[in-house]
């Protein structure tokens, strides 16, 4: 199967929803005030941001509509704008040419996804890198667990701390041996935060910045794990997560599950942070690297 056909396979939710409301919209009808409102309205229940409603509606009354395929121009015509959207977030997080040795930082809220996200991204950089999963929730004893598991099944070495233990200190002893036992790669799994809460957050700061005093701040990659089926709620996730970590890249899990996939492009739109990589699905195969046009087509139900 294709990228494009797998993109389109797994993003039907969003898609099924999409092209029909927008083929029973104008069909047989032309683009006036009344067939706008409509698409307006069938956009916003995808959880696309009104502010990109407005650029799609824009491009398509600029449009010259005198084929008689209405539905046709107009499903092209936002799949191009989509697209002009979210090609500059384009991003690979893995670049498997690359000598210098990186810190993939985690975080997100609860349930989006980040530990089994590690475990895929750790079997996608491959064998032929030495990588170390460090597990900074030290809180729950079940997620270290999971993370660990991950880690034997890609045969990674894996570094934990105690149980409560402060995950600052165990990010930090995480990175000496990165250093000094010359490793590619250290993942950092740390706890699902509440990105309102304010405490939380702090503490996620404070990973950061400990491991940022005994290696270069250019080798730390901060990714931001999102739950796709969260839809607009993802946008005020990113903000409050960039504004206080800076954010390198997203990663947007559980779209196959979802007919709100809409508000990824709302997230390209409004912050100039990379996507990287999106999840259709729960094996290693499913975390697929982000392409713009694949995107923006697939989930209107076109064709290559």
């Amino acid at each position: 199967m294709s990228l494009f056909s797998y993109f389109k396979k797994n993003l039907n939710k969003t898609s099924n929803f999409l092209s029909s409301s927008i083929s029973s919209t104008f069909q047989n009808k032309k683009v006036d005030a009344e067939t706008l409102e409509e698409l307006e309205s069938i956009l916003i229940s995808a959880d696309i941001s009104i502010e990109v409603v407005s650029k799609l509606i824009d491009s398509i009354r600029k449009v010259n509509m005198s084929d008689n395929n209405i539905s046709k121009i107009v499903f092209e015509t936002l799949a191009a704008e989509i697209e002009k959207i979210l090609k500059p977030k384009e991003q690979l997080l893995i670049n498997k040419n690359n000598s210098i040795p990186n810190i993939l930082l985690f975080v997100g809220v609860n349930g989006s996804g980040k530990t089994t996200t590690i475990g895929k991204i750790a079997s996608k950089i491959g064998g032929d890198k030495k990588i170390l999963i460090a597990a900074c929730d030290t809180f729950r004893a079940a997620a270290v667990d999971q993370l660990k598991t991950w880690a034997e099944k890609n045969k990674n070495e894996f570094f934990k701390g105690k149980l409560n233990q402060d995950p600052a200190s165990v990010a930090y002893k995480a990175t000496e041996k990165f250093i000094n036992e010359k490793y590619d790669y250290l993942i950092v799994d740390t706890a699902g935060r509440l990105s309102n809460n304010t405490n939380l957050i702090n503490q996620l700061v404070k990973i950061k910045n400990v491991i940022g005093k005994i290696i270069d701040a250019n080798q730390i990659k901060t990714i931001l794990v999102l739950d796709g089926t969260n839809g607009s709620n993802m946008i005020k996730q990113a903000e409050i997560f960039s504004q206080t970590l800076g954010v390198s890249g997203i990663i947007i899990t559980k779209l196959d599950g979802t007919a709100k996939g809409g508000a990824l492009i709302s997230i390209a739109n409004k912050y100039e942070i990379p996507i990287n990589y999106v999840g259709l699905g729960e094996n290693v195969e499913d975390l697929a690297e982000f392409s713009s046009k694949t995107y923006s087509r697939s989930i209107l139900n076109l064709g290559e």
